[in-house]
């Protein structure tokens, strides 16, 4: 918090700063929020805090995670990313979300020791219809991310 609370301040100043200096502030802001959201995320695989979803643009949440996934895959991996247009909101945990994504690179990074490219897309796909006897689906369609 109090990381946050004092790069956020960095931003506010008046005092004109280098795109460089505004850069790493933002840095800063957003590593912190990651590390309250590890923290959340450990505390929910211990069951002492619940799940939090939220509605959430897909999209929005990649973007965000791109600089972070790029330095964990390395000089060897690059990443890409394509973002569907128009993609419907997703009700989901934002840290969850992120914890994926990361699984997601680090393993990718993993299965390409020589190097290689790792695509993460998102896309609005229509939602399958259980067979008879199971559960109905709750919406007709949903967000969709793949590598």
């Amino acid at each position: 918090m109090v990381i946050n609370g004092n790069a956020s301040l960095l931003l506010l100043n008046d005092q004109p700063n280098s795109s460089e200096i505004s850069d790493r502030s933002q840095q800063i802001v957003e590593a912190a929020e990651r590390a309250a959201n590890l923290t959340r995320q450990l505390l929910m695989f211990s069951r002492k805090q619940v799940i939090q979803p939220i509605r959430l643009d897909l999209n929005e949440v990649v973007a965000r995670m791109t600089k972070l996934l790029q330095r964990i895959l390395g000089e060897d991996v690059s990443l890409a990313s394509n973002y569907a247009a128009g993609l419907p909101a997703i009700l989901a945990d934002t840290g969850m979300i992120e914890q994926i994504l990361l699984n997601l690179a680090v393993n990718s990074r993993d299965a390409m020791p020589h190097g290689g490219q790792l695509i993460i897309t998102t896309a609005p796909r229509p939602w399958r219809r259980n067979p008879p006897g199971k559960i109905p689906a709750p919406r007709p369609d949903y967000a969709f991310g793949s590598r």
